[in-house]
């Protein structure tokens, strides 16, 4: 999930239902990995992209990866709790096994 983009309550509703309905087995919810500093690394375009269209996030992605490739812990602490609720309202599996 894209924080702040695509990880509302409403999306993530939206995106476990279609799935279900497209007859999948489970869903696997997790943020968005960023690694790399060169100039072709996914940090890097990835932080490109958002001062292009999304500036006003910049520091919001600053302050939730700091200085990791992944968001906090609070912050999919909370991804996962939400993802859990929602699938099982759906009846779908949030796991693999």
């Amino acid at each position: 999930m894209l924080p702040f983009l695509s990880d509302s309550e409403e999306q993530l509703e939206e995106t476990i239902r279609t799935v279900k309905e497209y007859g999948a087995d489970f869903i696997f919810v997790g943020g968005l990995t960023l690694f790399g500093k060169g100039p072709a690394d996914c940090k890097t375009l990835y932080y490109k992209f958002l001062e292009k269209y999304y500036p006003d996030l910049v520091p919001k992605y600053k302050s939730l990866y700091r200085i990791f490739f992944a968001p906090s812990k609070e912050y999919q602490k909370g991804l996962e709790e939400k993802s859990k609720r929602l699938c099982e309202k759906y009846g779908i599996k949030n796991r693999i096994i």
